[in-house]
Protein backbone atom coordinates (compact mmCIF):
# COMPACT_ATOMS: atom_id res chain seq x y z
CA UNK A 1 0.00 0.00 0.00
CA UNK A 2 1.30 3.37 -0.90
CA UNK A 3 1.77 5.55 2.16
CA UNK A 4 -0.91 8.19 2.51
CA UNK A 5 -0.51 11.53 4.19
CA UNK A 6 -3.84 12.43 5.70
CA UNK A 7 -4.62 16.12 5.78
CA UNK A 8 -7.77 17.65 7.18
CA UNK A 9 -8.73 20.40 4.78
CA UNK A 10 -10.78 23.07 6.50
CA UNK A 11 -11.27 26.79 5.99
CA UNK A 12 -8.61 29.44 5.52
CA UNK A 13 -5.59 30.21 7.70
CA UNK A 14 -2.00 31.66 7.30
CA UNK A 15 1.41 32.38 9.23
CA UNK A 16 4.72 34.02 10.64
CA UNK A 17 8.25 34.59 12.00
CA UNK A 18 10.22 31.39 12.60
CA UNK A 19 10.50 28.72 9.93
CA UNK A 20 9.95 25.05 10.66
CA UNK A 21 13.06 22.97 10.10
CA UNK A 22 12.82 21.04 6.86
CA UNK A 23 14.12 17.48 6.84
CA UNK A 24 16.04 16.75 3.69
CA UNK A 25 18.16 13.81 2.54
CA UNK A 26 21.66 13.03 3.70
CA UNK A 27 23.14 14.12 0.38
CA UNK A 28 22.15 16.96 -1.90
CA UNK A 29 23.13 17.85 -5.42
CA UNK A 30 24.76 21.21 -5.84
CA UNK A 31 22.21 24.02 -5.99
CA UNK A 32 24.77 26.24 -7.71
CA UNK A 33 24.36 24.37 -11.01
CA UNK A 34 20.64 25.13 -11.15
CA UNK A 35 19.12 28.28 -12.71
CA UNK A 36 17.87 29.73 -9.42
CA UNK A 37 16.13 33.10 -9.63
CA UNK A 38 15.38 35.57 -6.84
CA UNK A 39 11.73 34.57 -6.73
CA UNK A 40 12.42 30.86 -6.09
CA UNK A 41 11.43 29.84 -2.56
CA UNK A 42 12.41 26.16 -2.88
CA UNK A 43 13.97 23.54 -5.14
CA UNK A 44 12.55 20.02 -5.49
CA UNK A 45 14.87 17.53 -7.15
CA UNK A 46 15.81 13.88 -7.51
CA UNK A 47 19.31 12.96 -6.33
CA UNK A 48 20.71 9.76 -7.80
CA UNK A 49 22.54 7.21 -5.61
CA UNK A 50 24.36 3.97 -6.39
CA UNK A 51 25.77 0.99 -4.50
CA UNK A 52 28.33 -1.30 -6.13
CA UNK A 53 29.29 -4.64 -4.59
CA UNK A 54 31.05 -7.86 -5.54
CA UNK A 55 30.13 -11.32 -4.39
CA UNK A 56 31.45 -12.37 -0.97
CA UNK A 57 33.36 -9.09 -0.45
CA UNK A 58 33.07 -7.28 2.91
CA UNK A 59 33.10 -3.79 1.39
CA UNK A 60 30.62 -1.89 -0.76
CA UNK A 61 30.84 1.43 -2.59
CA UNK A 62 28.06 3.88 -1.80
CA UNK A 63 28.24 6.62 -4.41
CA UNK A 64 32.01 7.30 -4.26
CA UNK A 65 32.60 6.17 -0.65
CA UNK A 66 33.92 2.73 0.31
CA UNK A 67 32.16 1.21 3.36
CA UNK A 68 32.63 -1.96 5.37
CA UNK A 69 29.53 -4.15 5.22
CA UNK A 70 28.35 -7.73 5.38
CA UNK A 71 28.94 -9.35 1.99
CA UNK A 72 26.69 -10.03 -0.96
CA UNK A 73 25.90 -13.78 -1.07
CA UNK A 74 24.62 -16.35 -3.55
CA UNK A 75 22.21 -19.07 -2.35
CA UNK A 76 20.60 -21.68 -4.59
CA UNK A 77 21.59 -19.59 -7.61
CA UNK A 78 19.93 -16.44 -6.27
CA UNK A 79 21.55 -13.23 -5.03
CA UNK A 80 20.91 -12.07 -1.47
CA UNK A 81 22.02 -8.87 0.23
CA UNK A 82 22.13 -7.91 3.92
CA UNK A 83 19.10 -5.83 4.81
CA UNK A 84 21.44 -3.55 6.75
CA UNK A 85 22.68 -2.14 3.42
CA UNK A 86 19.43 -0.16 3.26
CA UNK A 87 20.28 1.51 6.56
CA UNK A 88 23.85 2.28 5.45
CA UNK A 89 22.38 3.94 2.36
CA UNK A 90 19.85 5.93 4.45
CA UNK A 91 16.99 4.33 2.52
CA UNK A 92 15.32 3.33 5.75
CA UNK A 93 15.77 2.17 9.31
CA UNK A 94 15.98 -1.55 10.08
CA UNK A 95 13.94 -2.68 13.09
CA UNK A 96 13.69 -6.05 14.82
CA UNK A 97 10.91 -7.62 16.89
CA UNK A 98 11.88 -10.54 19.10
CA UNK A 99 8.19 -11.04 19.94
CA UNK A 100 7.22 -11.82 16.35
CA UNK A 101 10.69 -12.94 15.20
CA UNK A 102 10.52 -10.46 12.34
CA UNK A 103 12.50 -7.62 10.80
CA UNK A 104 11.13 -4.61 9.05
CA UNK A 105 12.25 -1.61 7.05
CA UNK A 106 10.86 1.76 8.07
CA UNK A 107 11.50 3.70 4.87
CA UNK A 108 12.77 7.27 4.94
CA UNK A 109 10.17 9.87 3.87
CA UNK A 110 12.45 11.01 1.04
CA UNK A 111 12.63 7.49 -0.44
CA UNK A 112 9.76 6.76 -2.85
CA UNK A 113 8.23 3.30 -2.41
CA UNK A 114 4.82 1.67 -2.36
CA UNK A 115 5.37 0.63 1.23
CA UNK A 116 5.86 2.72 4.35
CA UNK A 117 7.11 -0.44 6.10
CA UNK A 118 7.78 -4.04 5.04
CA UNK A 119 8.03 -6.94 7.51
CA UNK A 120 10.14 -10.03 6.79
CA UNK A 121 10.44 -13.31 8.68
CA UNK A 122 13.50 -15.51 8.23
CA UNK A 123 12.76 -18.57 6.05
CA UNK A 124 9.27 -17.30 5.14
CA UNK A 125 8.32 -16.49 1.50
CA UNK A 126 5.64 -14.04 2.65
CA UNK A 127 5.47 -10.34 3.45
CA UNK A 128 3.71 -9.07 6.55
CA UNK A 129 2.19 -6.07 8.26
CA UNK A 130 2.21 -5.65 12.04
CA UNK A 131 -0.56 -4.46 14.32
CA UNK A 132 -0.66 -4.64 18.13
CA UNK A 133 2.31 -6.94 18.22
CA UNK A 134 0.83 -9.43 15.73
CA UNK A 135 1.86 -10.11 12.13
CA UNK A 136 -0.67 -10.36 9.31
CA UNK A 137 0.22 -11.75 5.89
CA UNK A 138 -0.12 -9.35 2.98
CA UNK A 139 -2.50 -11.46 0.89
CA UNK A 140 -2.15 -9.32 -2.23
CA UNK A 141 1.68 -9.48 -2.20
CA UNK A 142 3.50 -12.02 -4.35
CA UNK A 143 5.59 -14.61 -2.60
CA UNK A 144 9.29 -13.89 -2.39
CA UNK A 145 12.43 -15.99 -2.13
CA UNK A 146 12.70 -16.75 1.60
CA UNK A 147 15.06 -14.46 3.55
CA UNK A 148 17.58 -16.22 5.79
CA UNK A 149 19.88 -15.45 8.73
CA UNK A 150 23.67 -15.68 8.60
CA UNK A 151 26.12 -14.33 11.19
CA UNK A 152 23.20 -12.69 13.00
CA UNK A 153 22.31 -10.76 9.83
CA UNK A 154 19.09 -11.00 7.82
CA UNK A 155 19.61 -11.53 4.09
CA UNK A 156 16.81 -10.66 1.66
CA UNK A 157 16.57 -11.55 -2.04
CA UNK A 158 17.90 -8.96 -4.48
CA UNK A 159 14.80 -9.64 -6.60
CA UNK A 160 12.77 -7.87 -3.88
CA UNK A 161 14.55 -4.53 -4.41
CA UNK A 162 12.35 -3.06 -7.20
CA UNK A 163 9.35 -3.35 -4.86
CA UNK A 164 11.33 -1.19 -2.43
CA UNK A 165 12.03 1.54 -5.02
CA UNK A 166 15.55 0.30 -5.89
CA UNK A 167 16.73 -0.88 -9.31
CA UNK A 168 19.51 -3.43 -9.68
CA UNK A 169 21.83 -4.83 -12.32
CA UNK A 170 24.04 -7.94 -12.00
CA UNK A 171 26.84 -8.02 -14.57
CA UNK A 172 30.33 -9.52 -14.67
CA UNK A 173 30.35 -10.34 -10.97
CA UNK A 174 29.28 -6.88 -9.83
CA UNK A 175 25.89 -5.89 -8.42
CA UNK A 176 24.81 -2.29 -8.89
CA UNK A 177 21.86 -0.77 -7.06
CA UNK A 178 20.47 2.58 -8.18
CA UNK A 179 17.71 4.76 -6.77
CA UNK A 180 16.71 8.40 -6.45
CA UNK A 181 16.31 10.39 -3.26
CA UNK A 182 13.57 13.01 -3.12
CA UNK A 183 15.08 16.29 -1.95
CA UNK A 184 13.28 19.51 -0.95
CA UNK A 185 15.57 22.46 -0.34
CA UNK A 186 14.14 25.69 1.10
CA UNK A 187 15.89 28.74 -0.30
CA UNK A 188 13.81 31.43 1.44
CA UNK A 189 12.25 30.10 4.67
CA UNK A 190 10.97 33.52 5.76
CA UNK A 191 9.54 36.44 3.77
CA UNK A 192 8.54 39.85 5.07
CA UNK A 193 6.27 42.15 3.06
CA UNK A 194 3.78 44.99 3.43
CA UNK A 195 1.76 43.73 0.46
CA UNK A 196 -1.58 41.98 0.86
CA UNK A 197 -0.58 39.30 -1.64
CA UNK A 198 2.70 37.57 -2.39
CA UNK A 199 3.93 35.68 -5.46
CA UNK A 200 6.90 33.33 -5.42
CA UNK A 201 8.02 30.24 -7.31
CA UNK A 202 9.68 26.84 -6.99
CA UNK A 203 11.94 24.86 -9.28
CA UNK A 204 10.64 21.29 -9.63
CA UNK A 205 12.43 18.44 -11.37
CA UNK A 206 10.41 16.27 -13.70
CA UNK A 207 9.54 13.02 -11.94
CA UNK A 208 9.41 14.56 -8.47
CA UNK A 209 5.63 14.82 -8.51
CA UNK A 210 3.15 17.67 -8.52
CA UNK A 211 3.61 20.41 -5.93
CA UNK A 212 0.86 22.68 -4.65
CA UNK A 213 0.55 25.52 -2.15
CA UNK A 214 -1.10 24.78 1.19
CA UNK A 215 -2.02 27.01 4.12
CA UNK A 216 -1.09 25.50 7.48
CA UNK A 217 -3.96 25.57 9.96
CA UNK A 218 -2.45 24.21 13.15
CA UNK A 219 -4.62 21.43 14.62
CA UNK A 220 -7.02 21.76 11.65
CA UNK A 221 -4.36 20.42 9.26
CA UNK A 222 -3.81 22.22 5.96
CA UNK A 223 -5.93 23.84 3.28
CA UNK A 224 -5.11 23.93 -0.40
CA UNK A 225 -4.84 27.42 -1.85
CA UNK A 226 -7.53 27.25 -4.51
CA UNK A 227 -7.51 30.41 -6.54
CA UNK A 228 -7.53 31.21 -10.26
CA UNK A 229 -4.18 32.84 -9.55
CA UNK A 230 -3.10 30.24 -7.01
CA UNK A 231 -0.47 28.41 -9.04
CA UNK A 232 0.92 28.44 -12.54
CA UNK A 233 3.48 26.15 -14.20
CA UNK A 234 5.88 27.54 -16.75
CA UNK A 235 5.24 25.55 -19.94
CA UNK A 236 8.87 25.96 -21.02
CA UNK A 237 10.98 23.21 -19.46
CA UNK A 238 14.48 23.91 -18.17
CA UNK A 239 17.11 21.29 -19.05
CA UNK A 240 20.22 20.79 -16.92
CA UNK A 241 22.31 17.93 -18.33
CA UNK A 242 20.00 14.92 -18.47
CA UNK A 243 17.54 16.44 -15.99
CA UNK A 244 14.45 18.51 -16.73
CA UNK A 245 12.84 21.13 -14.48
CA UNK A 246 9.75 23.31 -14.47
CA UNK A 247 9.22 26.52 -12.57
CA UNK A 248 5.91 26.63 -10.68
CA UNK A 249 4.59 30.02 -9.55
CA UNK A 250 2.30 30.54 -6.54
CA UNK A 251 0.24 33.52 -5.40
CA UNK A 252 -1.66 33.82 -2.12
CA UNK A 253 -3.50 36.50 -0.16
CA UNK A 254 -1.96 37.30 3.20
CA UNK A 255 -3.44 38.02 6.60
CA UNK A 256 -1.63 40.50 8.86
CA UNK A 257 1.18 38.96 10.86
CA UNK A 258 2.53 35.44 10.31
CA UNK A 259 1.32 33.32 7.40
CA UNK A 260 2.57 29.69 7.63
CA UNK A 261 2.58 28.01 4.20
CA UNK A 262 3.76 24.75 2.75
CA UNK A 263 4.75 23.97 -0.81
CA UNK A 264 3.34 20.49 -0.60
CA UNK A 265 4.14 17.28 -2.46
CA UNK A 266 2.14 14.15 -1.67
CA UNK A 267 4.29 11.32 -0.28
CA UNK A 268 7.49 13.31 -0.93
CA UNK A 269 9.36 15.91 1.17
CA UNK A 270 7.67 19.31 1.19
CA UNK A 271 8.92 22.84 1.89
CA UNK A 272 7.68 25.03 4.77
CA UNK A 273 7.91 28.79 4.53
CA UNK A 274 6.54 31.70 6.55
CA UNK A 275 5.41 35.03 5.18
CA UNK A 276 5.18 37.92 7.65
CA UNK A 277 2.86 40.70 6.54
CA UNK A 278 3.63 44.06 8.13
CA UNK A 279 0.63 46.39 8.49
CA UNK A 280 1.25 50.05 9.30
CA UNK A 281 -2.42 51.08 9.60
CA UNK A 282 -4.60 48.32 11.19
CA UNK A 283 -7.78 50.32 10.54
CA UNK A 284 -7.47 49.55 6.82
CA UNK A 285 -7.73 45.77 7.34
CA UNK A 286 -11.27 44.35 7.09
CA UNK A 287 -12.53 41.34 9.05
CA UNK A 288 -11.52 38.18 7.19
CA UNK A 289 -14.49 35.94 6.33
CA UNK A 290 -14.15 32.30 5.35
CA UNK A 291 -16.78 32.64 2.60
CA UNK A 292 -18.73 35.55 1.12
CA UNK A 293 -21.98 34.02 2.40
CA UNK A 294 -20.72 34.39 5.97
CA UNK A 295 -20.04 38.07 5.37
CA UNK A 296 -23.75 38.46 4.56
CA UNK A 297 -24.85 36.53 7.66
CA UNK A 298 -22.45 37.90 10.28
CA UNK A 299 -22.13 41.64 10.94
CA UNK A 300 -19.66 43.11 13.43
CA UNK A 301 -20.21 46.24 15.49
CA UNK A 302 -16.97 45.68 17.40
CA UNK A 303 -14.35 45.42 16.17
CA UNK A 304 -14.91 47.03 12.78
CA UNK A 305 -11.50 45.93 11.52
CA UNK A 306 -9.78 42.60 11.06
CA UNK A 307 -6.44 43.43 12.68
CA UNK A 308 -5.91 44.73 16.20
CA UNK A 309 -2.94 45.82 18.25
CA UNK A 310 -3.60 45.57 21.96
CA UNK A 311 -1.62 45.35 25.18
CA UNK A 312 -1.41 42.13 27.17
CA UNK A 313 -4.45 41.68 29.39
CA UNK A 314 -6.58 44.24 27.52
CA UNK A 315 -10.14 43.05 26.87
CA UNK A 316 -11.19 42.77 23.22
CA UNK A 317 -14.92 43.36 22.75
CA UNK A 318 -16.61 41.33 20.03
CA UNK A 319 -20.22 42.15 19.21
CA UNK A 320 -22.62 42.26 16.28
CA UNK A 321 -25.60 40.45 14.81
CA UNK A 322 -26.34 37.20 12.98
CA UNK A 323 -28.89 36.93 10.20
CA UNK A 324 -29.05 33.12 10.04
CA UNK A 325 -31.91 31.97 12.29
CA UNK A 326 -30.73 28.44 13.13
CA UNK A 327 -27.58 29.74 14.85
CA UNK A 328 -28.28 30.30 18.56
CA UNK A 329 -24.72 30.93 19.74
CA UNK A 330 -21.20 31.52 18.49
CA UNK A 331 -17.81 30.27 19.65
CA UNK A 332 -14.70 32.40 20.09
CA UNK A 333 -11.51 30.35 19.79
CA UNK A 334 -8.03 31.75 20.32
CA UNK A 335 -5.04 30.57 18.29
CA UNK A 336 -1.46 31.57 19.13
CA UNK A 337 1.37 31.50 16.61
CA UNK A 338 4.16 29.35 18.00
CA UNK A 339 6.62 26.75 16.70
CA UNK A 340 5.91 27.77 13.12
CA UNK A 341 2.12 27.37 13.19
CA UNK A 342 -1.06 28.54 14.92
CA UNK A 343 -1.99 26.43 17.94
CA UNK A 344 -5.14 26.45 20.07
CA UNK A 345 -4.69 28.58 23.20
CA UNK A 346 -7.12 28.16 26.11
CA UNK A 347 -10.74 27.07 26.02
CA UNK A 348 -13.42 28.13 23.58
CA UNK A 349 -15.70 30.97 24.74
CA UNK A 350 -19.42 30.57 23.96
CA UNK A 351 -21.37 33.75 23.15
CA UNK A 352 -25.19 33.54 23.13
CA UNK A 353 -27.37 35.24 20.49
CA UNK A 354 -30.39 37.10 21.90
CA UNK A 355 -33.93 37.41 20.53
CA UNK A 356 -32.83 40.34 18.34
CA UNK A 357 -30.16 38.12 16.74
CA UNK A 358 -27.43 40.12 18.50
CA UNK A 359 -24.35 38.86 20.32
CA UNK A 360 -21.80 40.43 22.61
CA UNK A 361 -18.71 39.02 24.31
CA UNK A 362 -15.08 39.70 25.05
CA UNK A 363 -11.77 37.95 25.19
CA UNK A 364 -8.50 38.95 26.90
CA UNK A 365 -5.04 37.74 25.90
CA UNK A 366 -2.45 37.85 28.65
CA UNK A 367 0.74 36.90 26.83
CA UNK A 368 2.41 38.94 24.05
CA UNK A 369 2.53 37.37 20.60
CA UNK A 370 0.63 36.91 17.33
CA UNK A 371 -2.89 35.51 17.60
CA UNK A 372 -6.04 34.72 15.66
CA UNK A 373 -9.53 34.97 17.11
CA UNK A 374 -11.72 32.51 15.22
CA UNK A 375 -15.47 33.17 15.20
CA UNK A 376 -17.20 29.81 14.93
CA UNK A 377 -20.69 28.44 14.64
CA UNK A 378 -21.33 25.87 17.33
CA UNK A 379 -21.34 22.22 16.28
CA UNK A 380 -23.54 21.41 13.31
CA UNK A 381 -24.07 18.14 11.45
CA UNK A 382 -21.47 17.72 8.72
CA UNK A 383 -21.58 13.92 8.23
CA UNK A 384 -18.85 11.36 8.70
CA UNK A 385 -18.67 8.33 10.96
CA UNK A 386 -16.10 9.43 13.54
CA UNK A 387 -17.06 13.10 13.95
CA UNK A 388 -20.51 13.75 12.46
CA UNK A 389 -20.74 17.14 14.20
CA UNK A 390 -18.28 19.98 13.78
CA UNK A 391 -18.12 23.74 14.05
CA UNK A 392 -17.59 25.99 11.04
CA UNK A 393 -15.24 28.94 11.03
CA UNK A 394 -17.14 32.01 9.84
CA UNK A 395 -14.54 34.72 10.31
CA UNK A 396 -11.24 35.58 11.96
CA UNK A 397 -9.56 38.61 13.51
CA UNK A 398 -5.77 38.85 13.65
CA UNK A 399 -4.35 40.29 16.87
CA UNK A 400 -0.87 41.46 17.79
CA UNK A 401 -0.52 41.48 21.56
CA UNK A 402 2.15 43.85 22.88
CA UNK A 403 3.76 43.75 26.34
CA UNK A 404 2.06 45.96 28.89
CA UNK A 405 3.15 49.59 28.65
CA UNK A 406 4.13 49.40 24.97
Amino acid sequence: MRRIITKLLICAGLLASVALPLQVGYAQASISELPIIENDAAVFQLISHKISAKLNKSTITLDSESLKASPLLMKNGNLYLPIKWLELAHVGKIMKSTKTNSYWVEFSPDHPTYFSTIHFKPDSPKLYTESNGKLTVLDDAQKILPPFMKNNTLYVPVSMLPRMGINYNWSQGTLQLTWSEMSAKVLHPVYTTEAGRITFSSLVQKGYGEVSLMQRLGPDGMLAVQDSKGSKTNDKSIKIGNREFNRVEFSVDLRPGPNPLQIHSSDNPSADIIVNRIVKDPSLIPVRYTHDTYANNLVFNKPTQGYLRVQAGEAIEISGSVITEYIQSLGLELMKFQNGDYQTSGNRTVVQINENREFSGSIAINEPGSYLIKILSLDVFVGGESSPYSSEKWAEIAVEVLPKGK
